[in-house]
């Protein structure tokens, strides 16, 4: 929060002028004192769940302003399973939805989309941005975000870059800037949207990246190949519900 020295009106960012009285220079940051309560007064608001074809996993939902982790092997769907859960909340809810992809051209994510969420054509709540690098994206999210309920859909975290950055993109630096900066910007925003957020594994089956990139968000989903080419998903961490949960999916062919 920001507070004007001449007006002592507050705002949620900061501005060059005081959107109240437009004074220039006058904002101050507040810094809140240290809160030491008991449980009992603290006041538990439900969260709202959006329904997708992995609730069994998220545990009834997608809950509003979290943030997810969906990780897996190269080739398991990834990409392919944040357009179906996409495709699902939209034949219910009128939300926006940017998805953002650091890798693949428009076209082909219309072709994967005619594939296997073929409503995410015509649907007019459904955006598309090509872009890598996180300032530009985090720039993007904010021109467009006009409500709590709106999701965003990064495609992958391995492939942006920050803008001064000499580290190559999916370093660990790159990963954790990226992180940090989204991380941030869902603290400073009036409006708090939802992170849906692809990351690699490698052949190990470890999620690539430092352990940082699972301990700042609140759901981490892993997408596996079985020996039978069919498509498991874990639960490995889950803030809303229990964690260990694996399910098998039925993806459709790329």
């Amino acid at each position: 929060m920001y507070i004007c020295k001449v007006c002592k009106d507050t705002q949620l960012s900061f501005t060059l002028k005081c959107r109240t009285c437009a004074s220039f220079l006058s904002l101050e940051k507040i810094i809140p004192e240290p809160q030491i309560l008991t449980l009992d007064e603290l006041e538990i608001t439900e969260i709202r769940k959006l329904k997708t074809p992995i609730d069994e996993n998220l545990n009834e939902g997608l809950p509003l302003g979290s943030m997810t982790i969906l990780a897996g092997v190269p080739g398991a769907g990834k990409s392919t399973l944040a357009l179906e859960i996409i495709n699902q909340i939209l034949l219910t809810e009128q939300i926006p939805v940017l998805y953002i992809s650091s890798e693949e051209p428009p076209e082909m994510i219309k072709i994967r989309a005619l594939r296997c969420a073929p409503e995410l054509i015509h649907n007019d709540n459904f955006k598309i941005l090509c872009e890598t690098i996180i300032e530009r994206i985090r720039d993007a999210i904010k021109s467009v975000l006009t409500s709590e309920d709106m999701i965003i859909v990064l495609d992958s975290i391995n492939a942006v870059v920050a803008g001064k950055s000499k580290s190559a993109p999916g370093s660990p630096s790159n990963i954790i800037k990226a992180l940090n900066m989204l991380h941030n910007f869902r603290k400073t925003q009036e409006f708090k949207p939802t992170f849906l957020i692809i990351s690699h594994a490698n052949k190990q089956k470890a999620i690539a990246g430092p352990l940082t990139l699972q301990h700042m968000v609140d759901i981490v989903l892993f997408l596996d190949i079985e020996k039978d080419n069919s498509r498991t998903l874990t639960t490995l961490k889950n803030r809303f519900g229990p964690a260990g949960i694996k399910t098998t999916l039925n993806l459709p062919p790329y």
